[in-house]
C-alpha cells in the first residue's frame, strides 16, 4: 500500500502493528476499566491511551507522511459481541468534538454527546482528518467488519441522495483486519458495518487525528490538543 494509493482510495490496511500479547493486554485493561463501554468516545484523558495513539501515528508516519502534522483529538472504543451487537448504515463521519459552541451561520449539526459539544466539521477540516482503527481481535467476515466504498471521500460531504446513488454504482470493500493490525481511513470515506453473526468479539480502538488549527473560532475538546495547537501557533 503506497501513500498515493491511500490518497486515491481513502483507506489502507496494515497488519502486524502490535503483537497478539499486547492486544490481549489492552483488551483486558479496557474490559476491566469502568466507563469503557462499547462506543465510549473519551479515552484520551487516560495517559496510556494517548501514548498508544501517538506511538501508532509515529510508526505509520514514514509510510504515510501526512500523519506527521495532525494532532490526536479523540479515541473511541468499539466492542461488538453477540450481546452488544449493532449495524451501522452507510454514512460519513462528520461530527467533531469541540470545546464550546460558537456563533457562526456556517456551522451546523450541533449536538451533545456524553456531555461534550460536537459540530459537523467543515469539509476543509474533515478532508484533513484521518482515523487509525487498531483491531484488538481479528476482524473477520462474520463479526461485523467495516465495509467501505473506495474513493468516496473525494466528493466532500454527501447528501442522502448522493449516498444512495453511489451505493448503486460503486462496489464495496470489506475490511478484514488481523488482530494487531490497523485500518487507516479518511472520515469522509463512505462506510458501514453489519451485525456480527458469531460469538467472537470485535474490539477496536479508533484514534482520530485532525489539523491543529480550526476555523470559525472553534477549539478542539482535548486539552492536550489545544496545548499543542498553541505551541504550533
Amino acid at each position: 500500500m503506497t501513500n498515493q494509493t491511500f490518497a486515491e482510495d481513502g483507506f489502507a490496511i496494515i497488519n502486524g502493528m502490535l503483537p497478539a500479547a499486547a492486544c490481549a493486554e489492552l483488551a483486558n485493561r479496557l474490559d476491566a476499566t469502568g466507563g469503557c463501554a462499547a462506543g465510549s468516545r473519551f479515552l484520551l484523558n487516560q495517559q496510556w491511551c494517548h501514548d498508544l495513539g501517538e506511538r501508532l501515528r509515529a510508526r505509520l508516519a514514514d509510510q504515510f507522511p501526512f500523519l506527521s502534522d495532525p494532532v490526536i483529538i479523540q479515541c473511541t472504543y468499539f466492542h461488538k459481541t453477540d450481546a452488544k451487537n449493532w449495524l451501522v448504515p452507510w454514512h460519513q463521519d462528520r461530527s467533531i468534538p469541540v470545546e464550546r459552541r460558537v456563533a457562526s451561520e456556517e456551522l451546523t449539526g450541533w449536538s451533545q454527546k456524553e456531555g461534550v459539544t460536537f459540530v459537523h466539521g467543515p469539509d476543509g477540516v474533515l478532508s484533513a482528518m484521518v482515523a487509525i482503527r487498531l483491531h484488538l481481535d481479528d476482524s473477520t467476515m462474520d463479526n461485523g467488519p467495516l465495509r467501505v466504498i473506495a474513493g468516496s471521500h473525494h466528493g466532500g460531504t454527501m447528501s442522502q441522495e448522493q449516498i444512495v446513488n453511489l451505493r448503486e454504482t460503486k462496489a464495496e470493500t470489506t475490511c478484514v483486519v488481523d488482530k494487531g493490525g490497523v485500518l487507516v481511513m479518511r472520515p469522509l470515506l463512505l462506510h458501514a458495518s453489519s451485525k456480527s453473526t458469531t460469538i467472537e468479539p470485535r474490539r477496536v480502538l479508533q484514534f482520530l487525528f485532525g489539523p491543529a488549527q480550526l476555523p470559525h473560532g472553534l477549539q478542539w475538546r482535548c486539552s492536550s490538543t489545544r496545548q499543542r495547537a498553541e505551541t504550533v501557533e
